[in-house]
């Protein structure tokens, strides 16, 4: 009897020393993914609103821009005359402002073309303003100002 109870404890033991050195399967986790959402889809009206308050802020803002830009092109004949900084200056902040405004009045029913365009000449007017901080020689600045009409044509031809 003092050998089988022998014999079983020695087997708990070894079976104990077993499940303790045995590796844990690794846990499985399950992820369940949702479907994507459908794309979103606007009515007429939606996107003829969304187009008309991105080309109404787009002239908005193109008015503060062009009055900015013809002070400091009229000072910029002189780059050593006083008011060439200070007109330089306020260039550079009403394009920082009118284009944040413009980015602002962007809304998700906005149309691809009108979208597209808009970010071109939000992007050309910034190259722009670029060119005149580093205070680019005209000949050197031409491609952009060239760059910013171009942009101009095309986000008033998509705002028609």
């Amino acid at each position: 009897m003092l050998a089988l109870a022998l014999l079983l404890a020695l087997s708990a033991t070894v079976m104990s020393a077993m499940k303790l050195t045995a590796s844990n399967p690794a846990a499985t986790t399950t992820t369940v993914m949702a479907p994507p959402p459908p794309p979103v889809s606007y009515s007429p009206e939606q996107v003829a609103a969304a187009k008309k308050e991105a080309c109404d802020a787009s002239d908005t803002a193109d008015k503060s821009i062009i009055a900015a830009q013809k002070n400091f092109f009229d000072a910029a004949r002189d780059r050593q005359s006083p008011q060439y900084h200070p007109a330089l200056g306020n260039f550079q902040l009403v394009v920082i402002l009118e284009t944040q405004y413009i980015q602002q009045h962007l809304p998700p029913a906005t149309p691809k073309n009108v979208l597209d365009a808009t970010n071109e000449y939000v992007t050309a007017v910034i190259r722009l303003v670029d060119a005149n901080t580093r205070e680019l020689s005209d000949h050197d600045a031409q491609p952009f100002v060239l760059a910013l009409r171009s942009a101009g044509d095309r986000l008033d031809k998509v705002c028609e």
